[in-house]
């Protein structure tokens, strides 16, 4: 299945892993597919450090979640 995913969608899965669509994007499924733009990315680098406040992890961990 091919599921588009938004900004706002990861950032609330970043911040609340446990959430349903947490465990579904970051415990990735073979039975999902998941989509996004680039502009993705580049929204997730400009509110780094807010994610990192909310989420408690360091830099590394983020990058690994993403």
């Amino acid at each position: 299945m091919k599921i588009v995913v938004d900004t706002n969608i990861v950032f609330s899965c970043l911040i609340n892993t446990e959430s349903r669509i947490g465990q579904m994007l970051i415990w990735q499924n073979s039975r999902f597919e998941f989509y996004s733009c680039r502009f993705l990315l580049i929204e997730l680098e400009k509110h780094k450090a807010r994610l990192m406040k909310l989420t408690r992890l360091e830099e590394p961990a983020l990058y690994e979640l993403q």
